[in-house]
């Protein structure tokens, strides 16, 4: 190592300290911005873990790089660097105009998912947007005239595009491999069939979220018709959804309106409430009981000969209406 190598290792060693103090502020901050919105909803898929950058890939880049620095220890942005990982580019928007619009940090866009796909739209590589953060003039955990220096890079990506940062920088590139042809194609390859993917699944979040699609719909308001009659701490975050399909199937065969329940909730009101309680199994727990118990109780004969679940658990609904199943 020679001199030049020294003084700027000298120079990040002496901040790691508060970087690492910085970074874990900032993993902190995003936490409690995504927390509701993603977190609680399971669209954050890796939570943010900074770490610091590595001593010999700082000297590299501040000293052998084709980029020239005057001032590294200033200029070079990612010292400390951390990601948020979610479930798609919508999420990846939705988290960005957050991080964007929080007040306690200084933030910078440094690259942008759709910039880059109009620079260059007929190439299919790295997407991800990138900021940098660092304290706020006002804040005085960290010294003053450090600011500047305690500089945060955080990645917004999907799952889909970390799934290919993993692969093309730390597999195909940590050896002799950026310059071959033939893996570079198929990187491409790949991240163009990502992409196409990641539009599936945002036109798919996108048919959830419409207030028109029958089954969301009713799924949302089983779940109004739940806390106000049966459980008002319900939370539909909790919903057993392969249950509720399973047993949405029915639906297709004998149409039930969502008018139709509420009128049979209040005529059986006393004999449902009996039933749609916890000790009666977790399938009781659900919202979907409700629908269960209306084809009990008007339409029995129909509902044995379609049970889309296993026999156990149409004999637990036999239970819970004080029922033998001895005749069935």
């Amino acid at each position: 190592m020679n001199e030049k190598e020294k003084t700027i290792l000298t120079e990040f060693t002496s901040l790691k300290q508060e970087l690492k103090s910085w970074g874990d502020w900032v993993d902190k901050a995003i936490l409690d911005l995504l927390h509701t919105p993603f977190e609680v909803e399971h669209r954050l898929k890796m939570k943010p873990v900074n770490r610091l950058k590595d001593d010999k890939s700082f000297i590299s880049k501040a000293l052998w790089r084709s980029k020239p620095y005057e001032n590294p220890i200033l200029e070079i942005e990612d010292k400390v660097g951390t990601r948020v990982v979610l479930l798609s580019t919508l999420d990846v928007d939705q988290a960005s105009k957050a991080l964007l619009e929080y007040s306690g940090w200084s933030i910078k866009p440094t690259k942008n998912l759709y910039s880059i796909r109009d620079d260059k739209p007929d190439e299919f590589t790295y997407l991800s947007n990138h900021f940098v953060v660092c304290p706020v003039p006002s804040d005085e955990r960290w010294p003053q005239e450090i600011h500047s220096l305690l500089t945060c890079e955080v990645q917004v990506r999907t799952l889909l595009q970390h799934a290919y940062a993993e692969i093309s920088h730390d597999s195909a590139y940590k050896g002799p491999y950026k310059n071959d042809k033939e893996i570079a194609r198929n990187l491409a390859k790949s991240m163009a069939l990502m992409e196409a993917t990641d539009d599936y699944f945002c036109s798919i979040f996108k048919m959830i979220s419409d207030e028109s699609r029958f089954y969301s719909n009713y799924l949302r308001d089983l779940s109004s018709l739940f806390i106000k009659h049966f459980n008002k701490d319900y939370l539909p975050v909790n919903q057993d959804i392969e249950v509720a399909n399973l047993v949405f199937n029915l639906l297709d065969l004998k149409p039930v309106s969502f008018q139709d329940l509420e009128e049979f909730i209040q005529k059986e009101s006393v004999e449902v409430s009996q039933a749609i309680k916890p000790e009666n199994g977790q399938i009781f727990e659900q919202p979907i009981s409700i629908l269960i118990a209306y084809y009990f109780l008007n339409h029995r004969f129909f509902l044995n000969e379609n049970w889309p679940l296993n026999l156990e658990s149409l004999k637990a609904v036999y239970r819970a209406f004080n029922t033998s199943f001895k005749g069935y």
